[in-house]
């Protein structure tokens, strides 16, 4: 995607310098100017600021998802991806190391970015960035040229919950937000409950590998997001209807009531855990008493139940 403002800005600098250079006026004294004649700065200002002002508007909005690992984000992914014309592109991530695998490498054709990886290309990071982004902006245009909605699945548990450093925003967001206007929701379970399904899948790619660190870490989660931003699975598996409206409200998108009857049929990657085509509460998987009391009095999770998240 061009981004015409940086163009202008572009040109504009080349203009100043062509002018600065000029052989015409080196050495040249500059005739005086009556003070009538003089540009008022302030009204040039108040031009560019209204320039910088359009094009901020003008930036197209891309809606984005964000959940950890076991949150239930798989289910409420298919239920967008089950609105009319919406196209859900679910788990991406620019950076991640967590699909090619520490073994032999992954036969992926298609994956540019993970066989500059194995081809052992400098800066495979730097390069990765451009790839994901080109390829975004080629996805979005693609759709909205069909008259769709493009939404992206971030895969949060890559920047919070392996052992790379947390980053203070968003990988994607930050990445897409000089050209696009970003509206992004945060969906957030039981964290008693997503830990322990974290532990049966054998998903904690962190130290220390407690919970009390899972706690601390979606805590930093947290605080990247306004209140507004921030929904409950709970919430949603117990009034899916009003889950999904309040939902397609905060991402600007269509509402279709049916989307219970058809979601089933949405293909999404990450479906670790629930295969039925119906939506309901699950049991949590913490059956010992005492390990439940231990983890309920954690000192991070007790810091989370400001979130009000049904702890």
């Amino acid at each position: 995607m061009s981004n015409s403002f940086n163009k202008f800005k572009q040109q504009v600098d080349q203009a100043l310098s062509l002018v600065e250079s000029c052989e015409v006026i080196k050495g040249q004294q500059l005739p005086q100017l009556n003070c009538e004649q003089l540009v008022d700065t302030q009204s040039l200002l108040n031009r560019c600021e209204q320039v910088c002002d359009k094009h901020k508007k003008e930036k197209p909005t891309i809606r984005i998802i964000h959940h950890l690992a076991c949150s239930g984000g798989t289910l409420i992914s298919k239920c967008i991806s089950a609105m009319p014309n919406v196209y859900l592109l679910s788990e991406v991530h620019p950076f991640t190391d967590l699909a090619t695998g520490k073994g032999k490498p992954k036969y992926a054709p298609s994956d540019i970015s993970s066989l500059a990886k194995y081809a052992g290309i400098p800066k495979q990071k730097e390069l990765a960035a451009k790839l994901f982004k080109n390829s975004i902006d080629e996805v979005y245009q693609h759709v909205e040229n069909m008259g769709g909605k493009l939404v992206l699945r971030d895969h949060t548990h890559a920047d919070f919950n392996t052992e790379q450093p947390i980053p203070t925003k968003s990988s994607i967001i930050e990445l897409l937000e000089e050209d696009y206007n970003i509206q992004s929701v945060l969906t957030i379970r039981n964290p008693i409950d997503s830990y322990s399904s974290l532990v049966k899948n054998g998903w904690i790619n962190f130290e220390p590998q407690t919970f009390d660190e899972y706690c601390r870490r979606l805590l930093l989660l947290l605080e990247q997001f306004e209140e507004s931003q921030i929904f409950k699975y709970e919430d949603f598996v117990n009034s899916p209807q009003q889950g999904m409206q309040d939902l397609t409200k905060a991402l600007d998108l269509p509402f279709d009531s049916s989307f219970e009857d058809i979601f089933g049929i949405f293909k999404v990657t990450g479906d670790s855990g629930r295969t039925a085509d119906f939506i309901t509460i699950r049991e949590s998987r913490v059956s010992d008493l005492n390990e439940l009391e231990i983890m309920k009095n954690t000192e991070n999770l007790k810091k989370i139940k400001q979130y009000h998240i049904g702890v």
